[in-house]
Order: C-alpha cells, then sequence, then structure tokens
C-alpha cells in the first residue's frame, strides 16, 4: 500500500505506483521464540560485532550504492530528455547544469567502481568492497542527492506545474483537445510531454519523492555519524600522515634550495 493514496494511476505517478515501500515497526508483545531459533541472546557486543568483524556492513553497503548509482543514472536521463524535449539543450547555462550533473552522478558511479576494483579478501576468505571508496561516497551522500533533485528542479522549471490534474483529463472530450493543444513541447506532442514531466513531479514533488529524499539522506545513519565513523576511519589518514612526517623531517632551518648554491653571500665568501 503506497503512502499516496491519491496516486490514481501509474500513468500520473509511474514510481509511486511501482516502487513505493511504506516501513513498519513490528512489537512481539509475549511472543515465545524458540531457543533453537535465537542466534544472539543479552550480547550488545556480539551483534555489533555481526555487521563491523565481518564484510556485513560493507557489503550491504555496497548494495546500497549500486542502487543509488543506478538510481542517480535514472533521474539524469530524465533531465537530459526535459532538456531536449524543451529544446533548451542548447542554452550555454543548460548545458553547464547537465555537465554538472554528470559529474556529480559519474563520481558516485567511480567511487562504487574503486571500490570493487580494490576489494580484498577478508581473514574469513569473504571478498570485501574496498571500504575507502565505499565510505568515501557514503559520506557525500547527504549532499549528492539533493544537488541532484535540485538541478532536475532547475532544468523542468515550472513546467511541472503547469500539468493536468490527471490522466483522465487527457481522456475527456471537454478539456482532451485543449490540452492537446495548449500543453506541448517544440520536441514532443502533448501526452509524450505531460508524461515525461509528470514522471520528474514523481521524483521531485510527490509524497514518494520527498520520503525518497529523507531514505538517501539518513538510510546509513545521521550524515555526522557516517562521515565521522565510517568515512574518518577507513580512509587512511595514517599513511598518509607518516609520508607527510617523512617529507617535513627532510629540511629544516639549515635546509637550502640547492645544495650548490650557498646559503648567504657571507658563506659563499
Amino acid at each position: 500500500m503506497p503512502y499516496a493514496p491519491s496516486a490514481t494511476s501509474e500513468f500520473d505517478y509511474p514510481l509511486t505506483t511501482r516502487y513505493d515501500e511504506p516501513d513498519a515497526l513490528v512489537i512481539f508483545d509475549d511472543v515465545l521464540v524458540p531457543w533453537d531459533r535465537v542466534f544472539i541472546d543479552r550480547d550488545v557486543t556480539k551483534v555489533r560485532e555481526q555487521f563491523f568483524t565481518t564484510g556485513a556492513h560493507a557489503l550491504g553497503n555496497w548494495q546500497a550504492q549500486t542502487r543509488f548509482t543506478t538510481k542517480l543514472k535514472f533521474i539524469a536521463a530524465v533531465a537530459r530528455k526535459i532538456t531536449q524535449v524543451n529544446g533548451t539543450d542548447r542554452i550555454p547555462g543548460v548545458q553547464e547544469k547537465l555537465g554538472e550533473l554528470a559529474a556529480v552522478v559519474s563520481s558516485v558511479e567511480s567511487a562504487l567502481i574503486a571500490a570493487q576494483h580494490t576489494a580484498e579478501l577478508d581473514d574469513a576468505g569473504l571478498m570485501v568492497p574496498g571500504k575507502r571508496a565505499l565510505y568515501g561516497v557514503m559520506g557525500l551522500q547527504s549532499e549528492t542527492y539533493p544537488r541532484v533533485i535540485a538541478i532536475l528542479r532547475d532544468l523542468v522549471g515550472g513546467g511541472v506545474l503547469q500539468l493536468p490534474s490527471g490522466a483522465s483529463d487527457l481522456q475527456s472530450p471537454t478539456t482532451g483537445p485543449d490540452i492537446e493543444r495548449y500543453i506541448q513541447s517544440p520536441g514532443a506532442p502533448s501526452e509524450e510531454r505531460i508524461k515525461l514531466f509528470r514522471l520528474a513531479w514523481d521524483i521531485i514533488g510527490s509524497e514518494f519523492a520527498g520520503r525518497h529524499q529523507q531514505y538517501e539522506l539518513f538510510y546509513a545513519g545521521a550524515p555526522f555519524v557516517v562521515r565521522g565513523v565510517y568515512t574518518f576511519r577507513h580512509y587512511g589518514y595514517e599513511q598518509q600522515v607518516a609520508e607527510l612526517d617523512e617529507f617535513l623531517d627532510g629540511y629544516g632551518l639549515d635546509g637550502r634550495v640547492d645544495a650548490s648554491i650557498p646559503a648567504s653571500p657571507e658563506e659563499g665568501a
């Protein structure tokens, strides 16, 4: 059952009607669980270790970033097609927006590829994605998704507001001819334009859209937790600081730019 009961049809809400998935809280009150079905009993440390001393947390988030990459590429395709339909893709400012969108999406996809390329076997022989790239892209997700949505908003403009109330308006003999005549784009007839902009609205403005934005911001936890725990711990600062210390140890107050050049006129004399 979708959260939006007003989702009238697949044409009007193509994402809501297919992909909305309400979460639920299940309370087990006075329920008998046989001991042979119990994995952990009153051991918080062990509950935590099943995620963080195994590959479970990284593998779960690898799947999440695979999903996120696919989602962003889909949104980018919607943005590109809207500019083609509207005939605005020849405008330099629109091309700049599409370029920024491409940069954001490709950076997420590149991090996913890097995580797969740097995968290693853990102590149990399980292949785990590279955590530096994986948690690095997760650390920016709370900024990435809102930016992608903002770019799509800019590109659709008021077009998502100038739409019929529903598919029935297009089918009505009273309103249909007027809609076909007045609501169209240079690159597409009325029905194609409305269908595309309805999809864009389901990405940026419907209940489904709002819930998904909140999900992308917080599915892995609060951003300060993701960055302060996962991204920070797995970046590998130790090695880089060690290399920096080696560089700093390579010169001092008595150092020279070039040993062949005297440090001062007096020393050269």
